[in-house]
């Protein structure tokens, strides 16, 4: 078949989907393209932002993590052929008027709800890990966006592949009113080999699965074959300079301990790459500034000097962007990390290992889906080095016996399921346009009302009564609480909370109850925690702490638990969050203060949460200030003094990215959810427990 288009782009040859793809960008289609880690995809995109440049419109790039955003405002930024790039995180917001504005999918969202005019002149829209529709906390913003984006624009979704890309495709074009060309590409640039790992066994190919399997049923009573012992498997690799290796484990104290176990034994940087090592390292401390005397930075230097380190949610950000740049130069050899390294980040490695076939799903632990072992085995393999990335998967007895190795490792990716479910905030947003009737119109757009009706007839009908009767119950919620009223009028609080998104139910009523009022700024900043954070399982934190804003706390829970009630009240099970008080007093301390090595007497968190949820909190001070700039002058004045506080030493983003200090403001809140920057939905954020190997308990396989 004859493929037009371009032949090369910014020194590139273009392959046959690269071509096809941008040939129908020069045609004014919507593209959606599908193909494996590391294929491509990203040169698809820019070609789309050089085009809208070209016609004089700006270009929007979405990504589902603030990592990935912060990385390819890092890569425009470099370019010399986009002379504007801007920045959207929620943690920071850099030149909104760039004519290349990097962003998140919420914030994005919440700009068509908040003010769609700012978009008037956006020509394209880049959808990163377009597959994140599939995501149960955050994949309503993606389909939101999807259809709420104005028509004109041009839509570039990119995805990995997915079981149901035809019917997905159908959809995007009945909804965005324009042309989609399909483009999927299941070819790897570098091939994948996979091989399986027991100490009993050695590696072996998937292929000798069934003799093994048969050995080992022999000896289900052996202590011997029950044990793991990984040792083996990377003496072999390190022996046939199979190096690096992206080591993935799905807890993070697992891949501390691994990583420092490891690193006592094995030095894995020659002479010459332990000088490069102090040169890089030397360079990075005088750019940020941070003391490796001793504490965190001190043990993590002496670790990645022998060439082994880990990465994972917890870690400071400038101690990840550390293991990043030496992992990016190759000086870190062997790199313990949970499964966001994966995540659209480029750092492909000569081979991957999986510790474990099962993850944490939320619920329990179960043997992970094909479409995350290829996300991370796709990152095996670094092109124009290795002719195949090589993939070991450690398994256990148990896992020999039963686990469904052909199905992860080869079977159908899953297909994307629709999440769609307008929040509160979404839903007062409609009512103002056009009435409570148009958000069943909205649903009737909706992914999951398509596939509802592709499905049969009786199951589109279940659908649309069952989603009819939710809007009117939230509607009725909406018009008790005072947010709407009539058949288009939005009330204050209604439009309070439009500029809330994530928790503007508790927000809301907390300002208009008079929560705020009266308060420090430090206890402002511990309460706004409170609302945010959603804690894991084993949070500890010092209550006696609490004790300067303990009245607070108990009339904010006063407020909530009523919104819940009149939630509860209107036929719908709860969904706003109660308060967690876990953060707080780390949170207040550190506003009154403290310096941030001191707060391990306040809570047990890993630092990096900590430095999550004090940006969130910021993030929501910003929102705060704004709505009460002219009405509330003193509450206005509160809330610039707590972000005064709380924005200082690893809290200010402006480091990581390589900014001189300078204002940075906030335009739009991000729904914080399970913030992916640390990992897909039911990964290392939810609060999954320590997956030890004697601990882990199994649903029944999926097969």
């Amino acid at each position: 078949m004859m493929v037009h288009g371009p032949t090369e782009f910014k020194g590139f040859t273009l392959s046959t989907f690269q071509r096809k793809a941008a040939a129908a960008l020069d045609t004014d289609h919507n593209v959606l393209v599908a193909a494996p880690t590391g294929a491509g995809k990203t040169l698809v995109a820019e070609y789309a932002i050089h085009l809208a440049q070209k016609q004089g419109t700006r270009a929007l790039y979405t990504a589902p993590i603030k990592a990935l955003s912060n990385q390819k405002f890092r890569d425009f930024t470099a370019d010399p052929e986009i002379h504007s790039v801007g920045l959207s995180t929620g943690d920071i917001t850099l030149n909104s008027g760039g004519r290349v504005l990097v962003m998140t999918t919420e914030i994005l969202r919440n700009t068509l709800v908040e003010d769609a005019s700012q978009l008037s002149d956006v020509g394209v829209v880049v959808f990163d890990e377009v597959h994140f529709m599939d995501d149960p906390d955050r994949g309503s913003v993606w389909e939101e966006t999807l259809m709420f984006l104005p028509k004109d624009v041009i839509i570039v979704a990119l995805s990995a592949t997915i079981d149901n890309l035809g019917q997905f495709a159908a959809w995007l074009e009945r909804v965005r009113e324009r042309p989609v060309t399909v483009v999927e590409e299941t070819n790897r640039p570098v091939p994948l080999k996979h091989f399986l790992y027991h100490p009993k066994a050695g590696v072996f190919p998937p292929s000798r699965l069934k003799p093994v399997r048969a050995r080992f049923k022999s000896h289900k009573k052996d202590r011997a074959y029950k044990m793991r012992d990984d040792n083996p498997l990377l003496d072999e690799l390190v022996k046939d300079e199979r190096l690096p290796i992206l080591y993935f484990c799905f807890s993070r104290r697992l891949c501390e301990t691994k990583a420092r176990k490891v690193s006592r034994k094995r030095r894995l940087t020659s002479k010459a790459e332990a000088a490069a090592f102090n040169e890089q390292w030397e360079a990075g401390r005088a750019e940020f500034g941070f003391d490796d005397k001793g504490g965190p930075m001190g043990e993590l230097r002496g670790m990645l000097a022998r060439g082994v380190g880990f990465h994972h949610a917890g870690m400071l950000p400038l101690q990840k962007e550390m293991v990043e740049r030496l992992f990016a130069t190759g000086l870190v050899k062997l790199l313990y990390t949970t499964e966001t390294f994966a995540l659209g980040i480029n750092m492909p490695a000569r081979a991957v290992i999986f510790d474990s076939l099962t993850k944490f799903d939320g619920v329990d632990f179960d043997y992970m889906r094909t479409r995350d072992y290829m996300q991370m085995a796709g990152r095996a393999g670094r092109l124009g080095m290795d002719s195949e990335g090589l993939v070991y998967s450690v398994l256990e007895m148990e896992d020999v016996l039963e686990a469904p190795i052909h199905r992860i490792q080869a079977g159908r990716v899953e297909p994307i399921t629709s999440r769609f479910n307008l929040d509160y905030a979404t839903l007062v947003h409609l009512h103002g346009m056009a009435g409570r009737d148009y958000a069943a119109e909205v649903w009737e757009n909706s992914f999951a009302a398509f596939q509802a009706r592709e499905h049969s007839s009786k199951r589109e009908e279940q659908n649309r009564r069952r989603m009819r009767a939710i809007l009117n119950k939230r509607f009725r919620f909406l018009e008790e609480m005072g947010y709407i009223r009539g058949e288009r009028e939005i009330l204050a609080r209604g439009r309070t909370c439009l500029h809330l998104f994530g928790y503007e139910i508790q927000l809301t009523e907390l300002l208009y109850e008079g929560v705020f009022e009266d308060i420090d700024p430090p206890a402002l900043c511990g309460l706004i925690a409170a609302v945010i954070h959603e804690g894991r399982r084993r949070d500890e934190y010092w209550r006696n702490a609490l004790r300067p804003m303990r009245g607070t706390l108990r009339h904010a829970k006063r407020v909530i638990d009523y919104a819940i009630e009149r939630e509860v009240d209107s036929g719908l099970s709860a969904s706003i969050k109660q308060i967690d008080e876990a953060m707080s007093p780390a949170i207040y301390e550190y506003a009154m203060g403290r310096p941030f090595p001191e707060l391990a007497r306040f809570t047990n968190a890993a630092p990096g949460d900590f430095v999550r949820v004090a940006r969130m909190t910021v993030q929501y001070l910003r929102h705060l200030q704004k709505l009460v700039g002219d009405s509330h002058p003193d509450l206005a004045e509160t809330t610039s003094t707590a972000i005064e506080c709380l924005y200082r030493g690893p809290i200010d983003v402006r480091a990581e990215l390589g900014l001189e200090d300078g204002p940075a403001k906030e335009d739009s809140a991000e729904k914080p959810a399970v913030e992916q920057e640390e990992g897909a939905a039911a990964s290392e954020e939810t609060a999954a427990p320590d997956q030890r190997p004697e601990q882990r308990r199994r649903k029944k396989p999926r097969s």
